[in-house]
């Protein structure tokens, strides 16, 4: 019977794969903002609905998601980069969404949402999305929510994300780039009160490290981020709906360069989210962990 169960789980999956086949765009359109739509960050984070599972589930679609970092920034070493996004609408009609930009540093609560619209069907391929859809420049956080013909929150919205950061390799002169992969992740995905987990990072005189941690409570918070290994800590400030992205505690590896943190809220009671990302100082190859409770 189990064997059977199994079989049929499989066949259900793959038939809503077989179901979910996609068409291909490059462009959503702009729209003008609903009657009832939220104006600013701070309304579409408060309206989004906000369930946190309390059991292992599926990691698939969802009417809102977060992209934790993205930019289209300088970098060192004559680096530029920008994120390159694919976001899917697994509906049979067109889906508008809301999209937010979460500058790093400020406060961006008062920060206009901008709306679009994605075919029935389809995945929008979106290069440099930051600087092209969105007209922003610098780093942030992306916070994307499936709205109604009135800009409520669509609890049908089916939405999935993910993007790339990428530059050309520094040096490089055969249109060579490094990259790193966000993939979209729950508004809900950690809690205040919760200790977060990074593993696998690397910190030592070949690899360097940077943990973010996205804020999306109306209010400042301040976390404490320590390493297992050594003991080294660092107090890391995130202005309300903002993103901080800094280095890793300064001797946070163990004699190899392995790191693992935690990361400790100074509330409790609202979302927030972080990661932990390490790049190779030779050749730019880089890595990232999501933190996990």
């Amino acid at each position: 019977m189990k064997r059977c169960l199994g079989i049929l789980v499989l066949v259900f999956i793959a038939a809503s794969a077989q179901a979910q086949l996609l068409n291909m765009v490059t462009e959503i359109e702009r729209i003008d903002p609903p009657s009832d739509a939220p104006r600013t960050l701070k309304e579409l984070v408060a309206r989004t609905p906000k369930v946190r599972a309390s059991v292992i589930s599926f990691d698939f679609h969802d009417s809102a998601f977060l992209i934790p970092v993205a930019g289209n920034a300088a970098g060192n070493f004559g680096t530029y980069f920008r994120s390159d996004f694919a976001i899917a609408n697994f509906r049979d009609v067109a889906q508008r969404i809301g999209v937010a930009w979460l500058q790093q540093g400020i406060n961006n609560g008062n920060s206009a949402v901008q709306f679009f619209t994605i075919p029935a069907n389809s995945t929008a391929a979106l290069a440099d999305f930051v600087g092209v859809t969105l007209g922003k420049t610098g780093l942030g956080a992306v916070v994307i929510s499936g709205v109604d013909v009135l800009g409520n929150p669509d609890p049908n919205a089916t939405l999935d994300g993910f993007s790339r950061i990428w530059t050309p390799q520094a040096g490089a002169t055969n249109g060579a780039t490094v990259s790193q992969n966000f993939d979209a992740i729950s508004v809900t995905d950690s809690l205040g009160s919760l200790t977060g987990y990074i593993i696998g990072l690397r910190q030592n005189t070949q690899f360097r490290s940077n943990v973010g941690i996205v804020n999306l409570d109306s209010s400042p918070h301040n976390w404490t981020v320590r390493s297992t290994v050594t003991g080294a800590q660092s107090t890391v400030a995130v202005q309300a709906y903002s993103l901080s992205q800094v280095s890793a505690p300064a001797g946070s590896g163990d004699a190899n360069g392995n790191v693992t943190l935690t990361l400790n809220s100074d509330g409790f009671g609202f979302w927030w989210s972080a990661y932990g990302t390490s790049n190779d100082n030779n050749s730019g190859d880089g890595w990232v962990a999501r933190a996990k409770q």
